[in-house]
């Protein structure tokens, strides 16, 4: 299925025309239907010659309703876009191109409507201004038919037109990213909540678990041009039914998503373009239709060219670069601009705006970002998983980025990162002799990244080693080669169920053997491994020999005291080799005892 919108002004005949071709009278209010004039927006099927499926969204062309035909154009890539024979060319005929122009509809055709009402030369007329008016739009090779839905004169070349404009067209992409912006919502009776919409970037499926809004939600029905179907592709009119919301915590505007894969800012950087003779002031309150809503916009022009702006929404929406956007004045009534989505988390300091957002995708994200994964280029993006990894790859096959791990990170700032950590490393070596290396955790916050990033950039530095969590100078060797440590651990061996007391300037050797393994710190008495490993093996062949044994018997087979063999039964229970049973232990699971 394709979706279609119309546009034109007011009483060119857009209904009558949709009702024509598919049957099925658009506007849906008795007011409508009583004034002969389209309020909101209405929506019809119908099938075209090559059998291929199309929804209609038809809006209304009054200047009062606007808005309301901003909701229906916001999601759709195709316009069909009426002008009336009998008035020709008029004031939002202009302002409908222009919104389309801004939204970046680039396909469709014309319908010059009311043909049987004029003679032939003002329909000649009026065909002229037409594409005239067309020549200095993305829609300037836009097929143009005269038709009249009374008497049904070319309406068949209508569809046949609308058919290979179709065709033409580019189909919506899948990106495995659905998005449907609601325009429609209400309950039916046991049904629930229903939401209505086009949908784009990706497709649907019953039980889908998603987010309606802020909610979350399950998809417990679909239906698509009347028919209920199990899943349906981006690019069809939809109506969901929505398990787990009520109807009245969603409103025209809201978004239908799945939940993860969309950031939801309420601050964005965008690229601006004015319409002709329009001035957007360089801070200010505005209206911004985006998708089938309109919300409140704080405007602020970045930069020196004024070509990029800074909009910050009252609320959190799910866009991604690459969405369109329009920027009204709703005082004046007045469409002033367009904007596209070029940053979705952008950095608070504006930096050098022109250069960095003038910037291609791949490297936009990166200056903001410094560190970039697949999910990150995605949900960032607004990309597929293909395409994630396509613009990562281009940053690294161009030189601009090196790949570290599962990330791609600015070729300077790893030189940088890797060159500050070394520096790290041995101060803190020198500061701290005894101590086997640096924290990780500290040496990333130090450089202001994240541990992941930071251990993945050092992992393939030939002057630093990291393990066990630290970092250390390669030179350096491990705390275990030197004297201190050999002298300290040969104590511990010599004693190994009666430990020494570590001198309070022997501490930090102490601390540091116990991150290598070597000691084992067991409920603040501290025993080597070897002790505890000793400890073990006289114990199980004990148990071998009797079922149960005591502390006492334990100190006595140790040949040690209750304040040392305390600890060693702790662990010894801990570690699954004996089980407590009241004073007495028993064989435990890693034991392997049988009962």
């Amino acid at each position: 299925m394709r979706t279609v919108a119309t546009a034109g002004h007011v009483d060119h005949g857009k209904s009558s025309l949709v009702h024509a071709l598919t049957g099925t009278d658009p506007d849906r209010f008795t007011e409508e239907k009583t004034r002969g004039l389209t309020i909101d927006l209405g929506f019809a099927f119908t099938t075209l010659p090559s059998g291929l499926k199309i929804g209609f969204v038809d809006v209304p062309g009054h200047v009062r309703f606007i808005k309301n035909m901003l909701a229906g154009v916001g999601a759709v890539e195709v316009a069909l876009f009426v002008v009336a024979a009998t008035e020709g060319w008029m004031p939002q005929s202009e302002e409908h191109l222009r919104i389309l122009e801004l939204l970046g509809v680039r396909h469709g055709m014309v319908a010059l409507t009311k043909a049987d009402l004029v003679d032939t030369e003002m329909l000649e007329l009026a065909q002229l201004k037409v594409e005239e008016r067309l020549a200095r739009s993305p829609l300037a090779t836009a097929p143009v038919v005269v038709c009249d839905s009374v008497s049904g004169r070319g309406l068949d070349e209508v569809r046949s037109v609308l058919d290979a404009v179709l065709a033409a067209a580019p189909a919506a992409r899948d990106l495995g990213r659905p998005r449907l912006w609601v325009d429609r919502v209400f309950a039916m009776k046991g049904a629930g909540t229903i939401v209505t919409g086009t949908l784009a970037g990706g497709s649907l499926a019953l039980d889908d678990e998603l987010r309606a809004g802020s909610h979350p939600v399950r998809v417990r029905g679909i239906e698509t041009a009347g028919q209920r179907v199990d899943a349906v592709d981006p690019g069809a009119r939809v109506a969901l039914n929505l398990a787990g919301i009520d109807h009245r915590s969603l409103r025209r505007g809201d978004a239908v998503v799945r939940p993860d894969q969309w950031r939801t800012p309420t601050v964005v950087d965008v690229a601006v373009v004015n319409l002709p003779g329009e001035d957007v002031k360089r801070r200010g309150r505005l209206q911004a239709a985006v998708g089938s809503g309109e919300h409140r916009v704080w405007f602020r022009t970045l930069g020196d060219e004024g070509r990029f702006a800074r909009l910050r929404f009252d609320t959190g929406l799910p866009l991604a670069p690459g969405d369109r956007l329009v920027l009204r004045d709703a005082g004046r009534r007045r469409t002033l601009a367009g904007a596209e989505v070029l940053d979705v988390s952008p950095a608070r300091r504006v930096g050098d705006v022109d250069a960095r957002l003038g910037r291609p995708l791949g490297e936009r994200l990166l200056t903001s970002r410094v560190w970039l994964d697949d999910e990150t280029l995605g949900r960032d993006g607004g990309l597929s998983t293909d395409e994630a990894r396509a613009v990562a790859d281009d940053l690294v096959t161009r030189g601009v980025a090196t790949r570290v791990g599962g990330w791609v990170v600015d070729a300077s700032t790893l030189a940088t990162l890797r060159t500050e950590s070394a520096e790290r490393v041995l101060d803190h070596h020198r500061r701290h002799p005894r101590d086997p290396g640096m924290d990780l955790t500290a040496l990333a916050d130090l450089g202001r990244v994240p541990a992941p990033q930071l251990r993945a950039a050092l992992a393939d530095t030939p002057t630093l080693v990291v393990e066990h969590g630290l970092v250390r100078d390669r030179a350096q060797g491990q705390v275990t080669e030197s004297t201190e440590a050999r002298r300290l651990l040969a104590e511990f061996d010599a004693a190994p169920f009666a430990p020494p007391e570590p001198a309070a300037d022997g501490l930090e050797l102490v601390r540091a053997l116990v991150r290598e393994g070597l000691l084992v710190d067991v409920d603040g008495v501290v025993f080597s491994a070897g002790a505890l490993d000793q400890a073990r093996q006289a114990v199980i062949e004990a148990l071998r020999e009797r079922p149960r044994l005591t502390v006492a018997d334990i100190r006595d087979l140790l040949g040690s005291t209750r304040k040392y063999v305390v600890p060693i039964c702790g662990w010894l229970d801990r570690n699954g080799v004996t089980r407590r049973r009241g004073d007495e232990r028993i064989p435990g699971p890693a034991s392997q005892i049988s009962p």
